[in-house]
């Protein structure tokens, strides 16, 4: 199951083990990101922890 982005504004929750594409947002620690690269989240790229893989959003 690929994420999506939810146009109210409400993000699902990061989730290692997750394919993520670019364009996703998530949700981790109540901070929302963008992904930037295709890619499968493992522990510890948690979204502030790789900011190749994630953009976070104002």
């Amino acid at each position: 199951m690929t994420p999506t982005a939810t146009p109210t504004g409400a993000y699902p929750a990061w989730k290692a083990g997750t394919a993520y594409t670019p364009g996703v947002r998530v949700t981790h620690a109540g901070v929302g990101y963008e992904c930037r690269q295709a890619h499968t989240a493992v522990a510890g790229w948690e979204p502030p922890n790789v900011p190749a893989l994630w953009l976070r959003l104002p």
